[in-house]
C-alpha cells in the first residue's frame, strides 16, 4: 500500500515521537508540519526531515499531499482543529484529550461520518501488545472483586505554577488538569477491563491555577467497585491491582505495562505473567493501527476496529464529563 502523507500540529515531545513512531512503522511519511510561527515551522521541519513548514493554518489544512493530520496542540484547541482537518477532507489523530465534553465528541463522529474520514483519540496504551495480553487475561477472570488503578506522576511544569506561572496543562483556559492529562489513561483501562460503570463519584485537589492538580474517582459496578488515582503534583509508587474471587492481579504500569504477576489470594504464592518488551516508542502500536484502518477505510473490517474505537472513546468522555462536574 502507499504511505499516508501525514500533517502534524504541534512542536512538543510528544508530535516529535509521533513522527518518530510513524516514520519507523514505514507506514507514514511526513509531509508538512505547522506552528503558529514561520521561523518554529521550519525548524521543526528540518529536524524531521518534512516536506514542507506552514504558518498558516488554513493554507496547511488545503495543502491536497497531506492525507492525515495529527493533532497535539493544547488540549482545548483540539476540537476546532479536528474539525477543520475533517471539513477539509482528511483523516484526524487527535492527541488525548480529543475533546472536553461527550457532546463534542458525538459532533466529531457525526461530520467523521459524513466526510467518510477518520477521527480517533490516541490513547496509546489500549494498543500496547501487553496492555492487550492483560485485557485478555482479565476478560477470562469470572468474578472481578474490584481495582485499584493508579497513574500519578509529577510535571516538571507544576514548578512553574509553582514560580506564579500558568503553563497550558496547568491551566483551565487550555483545558489543563490531572483528570484530562493522566486520569484518562486510567479511566480508559477500567472502561476496557470492566465496562461502563453504573455511577461515578470523583474528588478533585484543586491548584492555584483553578485545575485538579490530583484526584480520586470511584467507579460504582454491580458488585464491585474500582478506585482511579491520578495526579500531575505528585509521584505515585503505588502499583495497579485487579482483585478476583482467587488472585490479585498486580500490574506495574497503566501505560508502558512492562511486568504483571498474579498473587493467589490464600497462599500469596506469586507467579509471573510473560510480557513483551516493551517498544522504546509507545506510540508505535497506534500509529501502525490507524494506518491500517486508514488505508482500508471502507472495509468492514475497518469500519467495525472504528466503531468499537468510537465506543470506547463515548464512554471515556462521559465518565470524564462526571468526574469534572
Amino acid at each position: 500500500m502507499d504511505k499516508l502523507r501525514l500533517g502534524t500540529i504541534g512542536t512538543s515531545g510528544i508530535t516529535e515521537q509521533f513522527i518518530e513512531a510513524a516514520v519507523k512503522s514505514q507506514k507514514y511519511t511526513l509531509e508538512a508540519v505547522y506552528s503558529r510561527t514561520q521561523d518554529k515551522a521550519d525548524d521543526f521541519r528540518k529536524v524531521h526531515e518534512g516536506r514542507k513548514a506552514y504558518s498558516d493554518f488554513e493554507a496547511f489544512l488545503s495543502d491536497p499531499e497531506i492525507d492525515v493530520i495529527y493533532i497535539a496542540s493544547p488540549n482545548s484547541l483540539h476540537f476546532d482543529q479536528a474539525k477543520a482537518v475533517l471539513m477539509h477532507n482528511k483523516h484526524a489523530i487527535v492527541e488525548k484529550p480529543v475533546v472536553t465534553s461527550a457532546e463534542q465528541w458525538d459532533e466529531l463522529t457525526d461530520l467523521s461520518r459524513q466526510q467518510n474520514k477518520l477521527v480517533v483519540e490516541a490513547a496509546r496504551h489500549i494498543f500496547e501488545p501487553n496492555f492487550l495480553k492483560v485485557t485478555e487475561l482479565i476478560s477470562k477472570k469470572p468474578d472481578i472483586y474490584g481495582a485499584s488503578l493508579t497513574y500519578s506522576k509529577y510535571s516538571s511544569r507544576y514548578d512553574q505554577v509553582l514560580n506564579g506561572e500558568e503553563p497550558a496543562i496547568f491551566s483551565p483556559k487550555f483545558a489543563g488538569g490531572a483528570a484530562n492529562d493522566l486520569g484518562i489513561y486510567v479511566i480508559y483501562a477500567a472502561l476496557k477491563w470492566f465496562g461502563q460503570p453504573k455511577s461515578v463519584e470523583a474528588f478533585a485537589q484543586p491548584i492555584r491555577t483553578g485545575v485538579d492538580g490530583k484526584g480520586t474517582a470511584i467507579l460504582r459496578y454491580d458488585g464491585f467497585d474500582v478506585t482511579l488515582n491520578y495526579g500531575k503534583i505528585n509521584t505515585s509508587m503505588q502499583q495497579s491491582e485487579v482483585y478476583t474471587a482467587d488472585d490479585t492481579l498486580v500490574l506495574d504500569a497503566i501505560t508502558g505495562l512492562a511486568s504483571a504477576e498474579v498473587v493467589d489470594a490464600r497462599t500469596r504464592e506469586t507467579s509471573s505473567i510473560k510480557l513483551d518488551e516493551p517498544s522504546k516508542n509507545p506510540l508505535m502500536w497506534e500509529a501502525m493501527a490507524f494506518a491500517e484502518v486508514m488505508s482500508d477505510y471502507d472495509s468492514e473490517s475497518s469500519r467495525n476496529r472504528v466503531d468499537e474505537w468510537w465506543a470506547l472513546t463515548r464512554q471515556v468522555h462521559a465518565v470524564l464529563d462526571e468526574i469534572r462536574n
